[in-house]
C-alpha cells in the first residue's frame, strides 16, 4: 500500500536530517581551520648580543587570541621557549636557557598578535623559532628566523668590515714604522757620540 501524496517516510527524513547536520558540522570545522592561520614577519629578525628582541607573529584574519594555546619552540631542539594557555603563562616545560627571559606580549593578544619578547640576547639564541597556535579544532604554525650578531659587526656591510681591517693594519704599520725610525735615530746618535769620544781620546794621546 503506497503512502499518501505529500507524506515522506519517517526513516528517510531522519537520515536526511542527520546527513545535513554532518555536512554543516564538517563545513564549520573546515571554516574554523581555515580561519586559524599564523603568519610570521616574512624576513629574518636581526639583533645584537645583550639587546632585547621581539619575534613577531599574528593570526590572519585577525581574531582574538586570548582563548588559544600559543607555544613558541626552538626549531632545532623542538623544545619550549614560551607556553601560553587559558590566559596564563606556563613555565613547566620551558627550556632552562630561557628562564626569566621571555614574555608573550599581552597588549596585542586580543587583536591576534602573538609577539614573543626575549631579553638579554645570547649567541646561543641565534636560529629558527616556531610560533604554534592551537584550539579545539585546528592547528597552525609559522617560522621566524633570528640572527644574533656581535655588537661590533651588527648591521655592518662586508665592505665596512674590510675597510675597518685595512685601517687597523695601516695604523699598525705606521706605528711600527715610527717606532723603528726612532730606534734607528737613537742608535745613530749613540754611534756618533761614541765616535766623537774615541776621536778626542786619540788627540789627547798625540798631544801628550
Amino acid at each position: 500500500m503506497g503512502l499518501p501524496s505529500g507524506c515522506s517516510h519517517p526513516s528517510f527524513t531522519s537520515h536526511a536530517r542527520g546527513l545535513l547536520t554532518s555536512l554543516v558540522t564538517l563545513l564549520l570545522h573546515q571554516l574554523g581551520s581555515a580561519q586559524l592561520r599564523v603568519v610570521g614577519p616574512g624576513h629574518s629578525v636581526t639583533a645584537t648580543v645583550g639587546q632585547d628582541v621581539v619575534l613577531s607573529c599574528h593570526l590572519s584574519p585577525q581574531r582574538d587570541g586570548r582563548s588559544l594555546e600559543v607555544r613558541w619552540i626552538r626549531d632545532k631542539f623542538s623544545e619550549t621557549v614560551h607556553h601560553y594557555r587559558n590566559g596564563e603563562d606556563l613555565y613547566g616545560e620551558q627550556m632552562e636557557a630561557y628562564a626569566g627571559r621571555t614574555e608573550l606580549a599581552r597588549d596585542g593578544l586580543s587583536a591576534g598578535s602573538l609577539d614573543l619578547r626575549i631579553t638579554g640576547l645570547r649567541p646561543s639564541d641565534d636560529g629558527q623559532y616556531v610560533c604554534t597556535v592551537r584550539d579545539a579544532d585546528a592547528y597552525s604554525e609559522a617560522i621566524v628566523e633570528l640572527e644574533v650578531s656581535a655588537p661590533f659587526f651588527h648591521n655592518a656591510q662586508p665592505w665596512m668590515v674590510a675597510l675597518a681591517l685595512v685601517l687597523v693594519l695601516l695604523a699598525v704599520s705606521i706605528g711600527l714604522g715610527v717606532y723603528l725610525f726612532r730606534k734607528q735615530g737613537k742608535l745613530a746618535a749613540q754611534g756618533w757620540s761614541a765616535g766623537r769620544c774615541s776621536a778626542g781620546t786619540r788627540v789627547g794621546v798625540v798631544w801628550g
